[in-house]
């Protein structure tokens, strides 16, 4: 070994030597503990030894521990999970869902979920007579209970090896590997070896003894003369350096900035508008009926009272009113029912952008014209891999004397192909209150397959013509949340709002790349 060699060890590689020489072997947890190293500097130490082939791995052994997650805790405080608590309602005499779900204890979505968990488990049966017990001892629900909540509780973890297959399974198919904010439990993989000292570790060890090895020449150093015995250690150019992660933008965000840059530059105008809006923008002015169940408490968030919004010019409002009733100036037969102007102005989070549309067509729009806008949308849905409770919207009308449904299947081809870069789309014939004919297009995901993109269609008259436009009006409401999960090469909705920095570097994120698709981006 050549004196070069002994006097470039860090200050770290020779603690971590030196009690290597003492003892041979150790295993991490050992080493840290004698030689007083923070676990950073320990695997900083062993990494550049490795590198170096002076130390080497003699064994490792691989751990996977299962911890509750935050909604396992609340199962925890509970005393019970929602199918232990479904099945005790059925046993109880309880065979109706809906009766079920008016209890507290867990939400609509959770009974709902774990109705469908135990029927498919056999353990709960659905028939004419409403639900049955199959297996009244609760098969695995009553197995994790017991197995995995009452030892993990208070901090505790349990060694998912030590679990049965079948709950060992259950168990990791309730612990997302993203979004542990809601998960059932948590799985956690750590690593731990026995690591030794090679022939040429000993060797530069026994090369560095005595030797002032100075590594950052400072002021001091300078100062007091001690560089003058000492001996500089050099750059070690063969060891992998630390990655310097420089500062970006969030790859969702210039999604978005990409997106409206791609319609500003084809000539449309931006619409925009509050996230606070009424009933009369976000429905009435849409000929949705103030009796439509998507109008519901549970798919729309309403404000609380004294919050209001600007009631619309009286003309228009009136117009809306009998379109609404009888048909109005469009001689249709309307909704045939009372139109209620105190539910109209009701407050609520908008719930479609198709709100910004309408204000676009009541004020005046050019003629012939076309707008677009990124709209936040909100609306109470089941989280999963396509559905988020708020979310963006990629609005749109175009209006003229020419305009028709070619040009709409047009630029929903455009908005497939060159902003979510699907190789496969096509179009569903659909059906929304405001339009007619009305479609839907879907797109073909690598991985979730297909799935809804958005609505589209040409305006009915009821929503133009109070609104005083007469020419045909095409409009479209696409989720831009979803065409991101192509864009980004993405496959979960809620990787859009991670918070984890190493899993926002992985995204794609060159602008000019990601209109298009392309998989080299």
């Amino acid at each position: 070994m050549s004196e070069t060699v002994s006097k470039d060890l860090h200050p770290l590689e020779k603690t971590l030597l030196n009690w290597l020489s003492e003892n041979d072997t150790g295993s991490d947890m050992a080493v840290m503990a004698g030689t007083g190293m923070d676990e950073g500097s320990y695997r900083r130490a062993f990494q550049w030894l490795l590198s170096r082939e002076m130390a080497y791995v003699v064994s490792s052994t691989k751990t996977v521990t299962v911890e509750l997650g935050p909604v396992g805790a609340v199962y925890t405080d509970k005393g019970t999970t929602p199918e232990l608590a479904l099945l005790e309602a059925v046993k109880s005499g309880t065979v109706s869902l809906p009766e079920i779900q008016k209890n507290e204890l867990f939400d609509r979505g959770q009974w709902g979920s774990s109705m469908g968990a135990l029927v498919k488990a056999r353990i709960l049966k659905k028939g004419k007579e409403g639900l049955t017990v199959n297996d009244s001892s609760g098969g695995v629900f009553s197995l994790i209970w017991n197995e995995v909540y009452s030892v993990i509780q208070n901090g505790k973890t349990l060694n998912l090896s030590d679990l049965d297959e079948q709950v060992a399974a259950e168990v990791s198919a309730r612990a997302p590997k993203r979004g542990k904010s809601r998960a059932e439990f948590v799985i956690n993989e750590s690593t731990s070896s026995v690591i030794g000292i090679t022939p040429l570790g000993k060797t530069a060890l026994e090369g560095s003894r005595g030797v002032n090895t100075i590594g950052i020449l400072t002021r001091e150093i300078l100062a007091s003369g001690e560089w003058k015995d000492g001996s500089f250690r050099r750059y070690q150019v063969d060891i992998p350096p630390s990655r310097i992660h420089i500062g970006r933008l969030h790859p969702y965000g210039m999604f978005l900035d990409s997106v409206r840059d791609k319609l500003q530059a084809m000539g449309f105008q931006e619409m925009k508008g509050s996230l606070a809006e009424s009933e009369f923008w976000n429905n009435d002015a849409l000929f949705m009926p103030q009796f439509h169940p998507a109008r519901d408490i549970h798919d729309a968030y309403y404000l609380e009272d004294g919050v209001e919004v600007a009631p619309p010019p009286r003309v228009l409002g009136d117009n809306v009113k009998a379109v609404h009733e009888d048909g109005g100036i469009t001689r249709g037969r309307g909704w045939e029912y009372s139109f209620e102007w105190e539910r109209s102005l009701k407050a609520i989070m908008r719930s479609q952008g198709t709100a910004l549309s309408a204000r676009t067509l009541a004020s005046n729009p050019d003629i012939p014209g076309k707008y677009f806008g990124i709209a936040k949308c909100f609306r109470y849905d089941q989280v999963d891999a396509t559905h988020l409770p708020d979310f963006f919207q990629i609005e749109g009308i175009v209006l003229g004397e020419d305009i028709n449904m070619k040009h709409l299947l047009g630029l929903l081809k455009l908005f497939a192909t060159e902003v979510a870069g699907a190789t496969e789309f096509k179009f569903v014939p659909a059906y929304f209150p405001f339009t007619e004919p009305s479609v839907e297009l879907h797109v073909k995901h690598p991985t979730l397959g297909w799935f809804e993109m958005g609505g589209a269609g040409l305006f009915r008259r009821e929503v133009c013509q109070p609104m005083g436009i007469d020419v045909p009006v095409v409009a479209w409401g696409l989720g831009l949340d979803r065409m991101a999960l192509l864009a980004l090469g993405l496959s979960d909705i809620r990787d859009l709002l991670n918070p984890d920095l190493a899993r926002l570097r992985e995204m794609k994120s060159t602008p000019e790349k990601l209109l298009g698709g392309d998989d080299n981006a």
